[in-house]
């Protein structure tokens, strides 16, 4: 087998907090987009400390395990590839995991929602004695930080036997710095590491070493923030286009390019001006590509899970909405068309099945106009709030067939992360690729007065109806928008 350069797959950039020369407890890499980050300190680094103590074994975490699956499992596997290292691993896929053939030393896939299952590990042999928190700006609570954190420790005579220290256990969050009143900020950054434009614009990283720090179960805290600079791996043309978002998105850019905190204004979508709303004649005038219809009924989080408790009290009958919406024919623009909206909060009051019947109607008049070309072979394709039991969406379809709409289809919506169709939708906003008909006034409303939430989230969950419709429509055909090629999903 040929001898493999790691210096050269990892490149530079990152030696300072390497777990050769760190051993801090605690390491946070806080990074503009393509970074590296995920590939050398989420990827190389665990299989190397794999590879360098025999009692060593490493757990990854994410605040939902499903997206294990399609992120570290997957980097892990690719980064084994390209070590030459991979037929020395098992990889098991249910649940997820990855042992060392030669030792059984093991690689565990958990998710953060459930953090009491990461507390009581034990390894078959040795020790856990690293936890990485990919996309750690999701992670909600401190407090089920702490648990974990506190599950990471060598027992009594566990040092001596398995030749480790305690200086060898670490904690290593990834994120990109969406949110600067997460608790990340407050706990580990704040007065530690300040954000500085001009001077990230000179550098492409800055870094700094706390040796004193602790949370209670060890000592040391380095703190790493990089810009899309360090990663000598881009392709060509990524400058330039860094180029063209410093100047028509500078609030994003200085996200998404320099790895500054974000969310530092009140509003979600500071980028929706009024030049983004149409004239109705003008938005059916568009040539489109394909059409989608987004149904939201104001009974889930807007990522697919039910509201609970006082939030669900709340919420339930409060609005319930169909967006349509467009992909432009060159495939670059996301066009509103129009909108069916209504709310049960006010005096008047309609049952489910009067509500049922008035969407179907709706869809039906949408199949017949003006967009009946993008539907495609007369078909109807709805994304339907997938919080919902089926009660209300088996209801819609058995409507929709007795009035004669056999060709609507009622799938489920998308589980795509709400900061991730947030930054979408910012970005295509910034390039004026986000058109909004005036016939969709409520969408429009949502978007002006739409806030960051109190608990850190991109956007409060609370008048957000239209707003998940549109993205449940926009995001089947995500795939076929330009933009959407070169966007890192959250």
């Amino acid at each position: 087998m040929p001898r493999i350069s790691v210096q050269k797959l990892i490149g530079g950039g990152y030696g300072n907090g390497w777990y050769t020369n760190c051993r801090a407890r605690y390491r946070v890499f806080a990074g503009a987009r393509n970074t590296k980050k995920s590939v050398d300190i989420m990827g190389f680094e665990p299989i190397l400390k794999i590879l360098s103590n025999p009692y060593r074994n490493v757990l990854f975490a994410r605040q939902n395990d499903v997206d294990n699956g399609s992120s570290t499992f997957p980097n892990i596997i690719q980064r084994m590839e390209e070590l030459g290292v991979l037929g020395e691993f098992q990889i098991r896929s249910a649940p997820r995991s990855i042992v060392y053939r030669p030792t059984g030393q093991e690689i565990l896939f958990k998710g953060f929602n459930n953090p009491t299952s990461q507390t009581s590990l034990k390894a078959r042999r040795g020790v856990f004695t690293d936890v990485y928190f990919e996309e750690s700006s999701e992670l909600r609570s401190y407090e089920d930080f702490r648990k974990v954190d506190g599950s990471i420790r060598l027992g009594v005579g566990e040092a001596e036997r398995y030749g480790l220290s305690e200086a060898d256990l670490q904690l290593t969050l990834c994120m990109n710095p969406w949110n600067k009143s997460h608790w990340i900020y407050d706990v580990f950054f704040k007065g530690r590491l300040e954000d500085d434009p001009e001077e990230m614009e000179r550098r492409s990283f800055i870094d700094t070493y706390d040796p004193g720090f602790s949370l209670g179960f060890g000592r040391g805290l380095y703190l790493h923030k990089a810009n899309y600079r360090i990663n000598e791996f881009r392709s060509p043309d990524y400058d330039a286009n860094m180029a063209i978002l410093r100047e028509k998105a500078p609030e994003i850019y200085l996200v998404e390019g320099l790895g500054c905190w974000g969310n530092s204004a009140e509003g979600t979508y500071p980028e929706f001006t009024d030049d983004l709303i149409i004239p109705r004649q003008e938005a059916n005038s568009i040539p489109l590509a394909c059409v989608c219809v987004g149904i939201d009924f104001g009974i889930g989080n807007g990522e697919g899970s039910p509201l609970r408790g006082k939030e669900q009290a709340k919420a339930i009958g409060s609005a319930t909405t169909m967006q349509l919406v467009g992909l432009a024919s060159d495939f670059s623009s996301i066009v509103c068309l129009d909108e069916w909206f209504w709310t049960n909060q006010g005096p008047i009051k309609k049952t489910g099945p009067q509500i049922q019947a008035e969407m179907v109607g709706k869809l039906k008049e949408w199949r017949d106009s003006a967009h009946a070309g993008a539907f495609g072979l007369g078909g109807v394709a709805c994304y339907v709030d997938s919080a919902d039991s089926g009660g209300f969406r088996q209801g819609l379809e058995l409507e929709a067939r007795r009035r004669g709409l056999m060709s609507a289809a009622f799938l489920p919506s998308t589980k795509i992360p709400i900061q991730s169709r947030v930054d979408f939708s910012r970005l295509l906003m910034a390039y004026g690729e986000f058109k909004v008909s005036e016939a969709c006034p409520n969408l429009i409303r949502e978007m002006r007065n739409a806030r960051r939430g109190e608990d850190g989230r991109v956007r409060a969950d609370w008048d957000d109806h239209a707003t998940n419709a549109c993205e449940y429509a926009w995001a089947p055909f995500r795939e076929r928008i330009r933009r959407w090629r070169a966007f890192k999903s959250h």
